[in-house]
């Protein structure tokens, strides 16, 4: 069996996100990372935007609310959780919609709100895709539970599960529910084994080197189910199994990946990554890769948070240095750095050169979002000095 040292894996999981590759569109970005996970929450900016930052650069986020909700190559579905998927991809997830179909819960829920289905079925139908807000209904008023959805939004939301409705792009990134025909979405051309074996395939491709759950968990599979997949492509020769520095499980990986051993960030040494980046998105395998323990702090009451509300890890070359808190004031045009901590076995040599080039990179991220002054934190034990 071959080893590879945590270094060795390290840049293994980096190349295969696209990091030292320097793409150029965000149909090059996600080509690699094959999902953009979905976020509301725009304190610096919405999660599904850093990504393509993270790995090409400066782009126009005007330029991206075209490409994911007005273009027919980009969609979603629940992939890895919601997320854009290539259009061409929509069929290896017809599996997932058959199970929803199946599921328990929806099946009697769709009974029991038989008429309410029917009432949204027919007005998309009758007015073409609609936003949530467009419904007149009484029991379309938010409620307490599921946050705050109306009745209208959880049937538009497990009719979508489902594919009995699919997304016809966003409107102030709130979703058009469609009716599959009023949208053109291609047909699943495999069976349902062949749709998982090639999510496997893409998820194995994706992470460079997994564990079996690393694997599963990339898009959404219990490990069991996953496993006999990754058999099937190691009887085929497609993978090996690996043994990894630290690893007390068995990591598997293209045996054609495995001469990659070097990245080059370019004249970008630092990153800033999204909290639902592949590269940190599963806390274990952050952990074991990369030593950092990352925690997104946004649901811990604010007196119990350690690092911040919305921490973004900080890369420097192949490892994960620190974490950021940003607060993007699009009032006052200010990127304010909220709080900014250096991971515990950092040593004073290495802050001093990692410094300048973090400072590059929160003014490249200041100029991107539209800022025009950067604040400094004021809480954390990284300090970046004048800026």
């Amino acid at each position: 069996m071959q080893s590879l040292s945590n270094t060795e894996a390290r840049t293994l999981a980096l190349k295969a996100q696209g990091f030292g590759s320097s793409p150029t569109s965000l149909d090059e970005v996600l080509a690699t990372t094959k999902v953009f996970q979905l976020d509301t929450v725009n304190v610096f900016e919405r999660a599904h935007l850093l990504p393509a930052f993270s790995r090409m650069g400066s782009y126009p986020l005007t330029e991206f609310e075209n490409w994911a909700f007005s273009k027919p190559q980009v969609t979603e579905y629940w992939a890895h959780c919601a997320a854009l998927i290539p259009t061409e991809d929509w069929g290896l997830f017809e599996f997932r919609r058959n199970e929803f179909r199946k599921r328990e819960s929806i099946v009697n829920m769709f009974k029991e709100q038989k008429t309410l289905v029917n009432f949204v079925l027919n007005e998309i139908r009758n007015n073409g895709p609609m936003l949530v807000r467009q419904f007149e209904h009484e029991q379309n008023k938010r409620k307490g539970d599921w946050w705050g959805w109306s009745d209208i939004k959880i049937i538009l939301e497990r009719l979508y599960f489902c594919g009995e409705l699919v997304s016809a792009g966003r409107t102030n990134f709130s979703r058009l529910y469609a009716l599959p025909e009023q949208v053109s979405l291609p047909k699943a051309q495999l069976s349902e084994n062949e749709q998982k074996f090639e999510l496997v395939r893409r998820s194995i491709k994706a992470l460079g080197v997994g564990t079996e759950a690393d694997i599963a968990d990339y898009f959404r599979f219990y490990a069991t189910e996953a496993r006999p997949f990754i058999k099937q492509l190691r009887e085929e020769g497609e993978i090996v199994q690996v043994e990894v520095e630290t690893w007390d499980k068995p990591g598997f990986a293209f045996q054609s990946d495995l001469d990659q051993h070097e990245i080059d960030l370019g004249d970008r040494p630092v990153r800033l990554l999204s909290p639902f980046d592949p590269v940190v998105w599963r806390r274990d395998r952050a952990k074991r890769l990369y030593d950092f323990d990352y925690l997104i702090e946004i649901y811990v009451p604010e007196p119990k948070r350690q690092y911040g509300y919305y921490t973004l890890p900080i890369m420097y070359l192949d490892k994960l240095v620190g974490r950021v808190d940003l607060k993007n004031d699009r009032k006052r045009k200010t990127l304010h750095v909220l709080s900014l901590w250096a991971e515990p076995w950092l040593s004073k040599a290495e802050l001093k050169q990692i410094t300048p080039h973090l400072i590059d990179e929160l003014k490249h991220a200041m100029n991107w979002v539209g800022a025009e002054k950067l604040n400094p934190p004021s809480k954390g034990n990284w300090a970046l000095g004048r800026v």
